[in-house]
């Protein structure tokens, strides 16, 4: 109880000095215990925070140099193969850079053709937009990539796109690299020395850029990647692209003449070929123009009085025509505008105009409309045979189509193959000139006259002669002389030719020679400059075989590939979205410069112009 004598103030004293005493007391302890502290302890308490921050830091610099990235999994396999985020960034970035580079190319080549958005129209994408901010027209069928509609909604992305393709392209790499190295496949000298020269042409840029090739790696193929994950993939790449070669080489070798003539009884339609006259007339839907107004009820009216019209004079076409007047008969119907192409005795007549020759089942179906195709392969068929069909199209005209059998289909066994030799001497080259603002095009030159290179190929013919006139050494030239790009790097050679290829004619003219045989040479002057010629060889087999022998080895080599990707190891991939997300992000920044880089080169190159 306290003292009542006391007064409050001295009552507060007393108890602020305990108070004290008692602090004071606690302090004395506490400098005790440090007195007493182990040098270890004491060491400890500076050290943690020091270690906490140093972990930190190296967090830090760890992810900025990829570690992490080549670490953990974006792709997990069920047979426990997995891909990382730095691997798979560089497949999704490789094929972003692959189809902006296109559409942009596009754009130069063809946009002074078809106008603006030349680049857009062929490949599907806008390079002056992100992936994420465009729609994605491709469909399955386009690339055998499928974007569900559960997952990204009727109108996919382009970012989506790319991520299903990359998420692909990683799967079959892996599958197929794993099936390579447990058929015993390896990486050939010559693969490795291209990986090599890869890899040090990459070193140089880097060093002109002053990049270590580690930092230049990152910047363009992706955080975490570095020369050693690099060579990994490329050799990973090698090594399942050689596999596949050698085994669809081992496929196509392996087809037999049996396997041919079975294949032919059961698809007889794709490689018979028939002859057709043909004709078409169009009854086209009304429509509004600038200076018309009608309504909906006056077009329709419009269309189907067309329409009956039209219909009417194909009928009475069908009933007048046969095969012994079918070019008089169909002229009466032509428009007058295109009466010269129809006319025998206009000098712009044009026979292909009302006749399909060594057509196929599925180009009169294609061209003309499935109804002419079966009706055309019928085994009921005869010389003579005619029929009526018609089509609408889906701006609402239709086409009637009045078509009378030429010739019964058949095989055409004297359509063979050949494979020549040649050696160009060019009268131009295309050459790349940068101008002072560092813009590249490309000019044609004139390197020699036509005299001068027919001078040369003789000349070059005359030695080659004198040496011995062997194929070895026509090789050998070839490939130190020739001015082809395509086929100077194979010894000149340029395989199954036929007499409907699209090579120029005096080419044509000499490999199809009567008489022609293997081992013959000469001097054919073209377009193009002067060529030394070289038959290498005559196949005894006619197209169609030839052509049934490669469906059956594509067949068997798709079936081999989906065999291989579609294991049950490699299927129903588990997928790391939250790390694929961010690649999308980081692409997107990327894709970005990418987009002002391409605004700017256009740009330059109004200015220049």
């Amino acid at each position: 109880m306290a003292d009542e004598t006391k007064t409050a103030a001295e009552i507060a004293r007393e108890e602020r000095k305990a108070r004290i005493d008692k602090a004071g007391d606690a302090m004395a302890e506490k400098r005790e215990k440090k007195a007493n502290q182990s040098k270890a302890k004491r060491r400890a308490k500076w050290l943690v925070p020091l270690i906490v921050a140093a972990v930190a830091l190296l967090l830090v610099l760890l992810y900025y140099f990829g570690v992490p990235h080549r670490t953990f999994s974006a792709i997990k396999f069920q047979n426990g193969s997995k891909v990382s985020v730095a691997e798979y960034e560089y497949y999704y970035k490789a094929v972003y850079n692959n189809i902006s580079n296109t559409a942009y190319q596009y754009e130069q080549y063809y946009g002074a053709y078809y106008g603006e958005g030349a680049g857009k129209m062929m490949t599907g994408f806008d390079y002056k937009k992100t992936p994420k901010n465009q729609e994605c027209p491709l469909t399955e069928e386009d690339t055998g990539v499928k974007l569900d509609k559960e997952v990204y909604g009727e109108n996919p992305t382009w970012a989506d796109f790319l991520k299903e393709y990359a998420i692909r392209q990683a799967q079959e790499t892996n599958a197929v690299y794993d099936a390579a190295i447990k058929a015993g496949a390896k990486l050939s000298d010559e693969d490795k020395k291209g990986i090599d020269d890869q890899i040090e042409q990459l070193r140089t840029t880097a060093a002109e850029s002053n990049y270590s090739l580690n930092a230049y790696l990152m910047a363009n193929y992706g955080r975490g990647m570095n020369e050693s994950l690099l060579r990994k993939i490329m050799q990973k790449q090698a090594i399942a692209s050689a596999y596949i070669t050698s085994e669809q080489e081992k496929i196509t070798d392996a087809v037999t003449d049996e396997d041919i003539l079975a294949y032919y009884e059961e698809h007889k339609s794709n490689y018979d070929q028939v002859d057709l006259r043909y004709f078409t007339i169009d009854a086209e839907a009304a429509t509004n123009t600038d200076e018309t107004n009608y309504t909906d009820d006056e077009l329709a009216k419009m269309t189907a009085d067309t329409l009956a019209e039209k219909k009417a004079e194909a009928e009475q076409l069908f009933e007048e025509v046969t095969l012994d007047n079918f070019t008089t008969a169909v002229l009466a119907y032509v428009e007058d505008d295109f009466k010269q192409y129809f006319d025998p005795s206009s000098e712009q007549y044009n026979v292909n105009y009302t006749t399909a020759e060594n057509t196929t089942a599925d180009l009169i179906e294609k061209n003309l409309s499935e109804d002419v195709a079966k009706w055309a392969y019928d085994e009921s068929r005869a010389v003579g045979d005619k029929y009526m069909t018609s089509v609408e199209a889906d701006d609402g005209c239709t086409t009637f189509i009045i078509v009378v059998m030429q010739s019964l289909p058949e095989k055409d066994d004297t359509l063979q193959p050949v494979s020549v030799r040649h050696i160009l001497f060019a009268l131009t080259k295309d050459e790349q000139v940068t101008d002072d603002n560092g813009n590249t095009t490309t000019e044609t030159k004139e390197i020699r006259t036509a005299e001068e290179a027919k001078a040369e190929a003789e000349a070059t013919l005359d030695a080659w002669v004198a040496g011995g006139a062997k194929e070895d050494d026509f090789s050998k030239l070839a490939t130190e002389k020739s001015e082809d790009p395509g086929s100077a790097d194979n010894g000149g050679l340029i395989e199954d030719i036929y007499t409907d290829s699209s090579y120029v004619k005096p080419f044509l003219d000499w490999a199809y020679a009567e008489g022609r045989k293997v081992g013959d040479y000469g001097v054919v002057e073209t377009d193009y400059g002067a060529h030394i010629m070289y038959m290498s060889s005559i196949s005894d087999k006619p197209k169609w075989q030839a052509d049934i022998a490669t469906a059956i080895s594509d067949e068997r080599s798709s079936d081999f590939y989906d065999g291989i990707v579609n294991d049950e190891g490699y299927a129903n991939a588990r997928v790391s979205n939250g790390l694929i997300k961010r690649v999308q992000n980081r692409i997107e920044k990327y894709a970005a410069k990418v987009v002002a880089a391409f605004a700017e080169q256009t740009a330059d190159s109004a200015v220049t112009e």
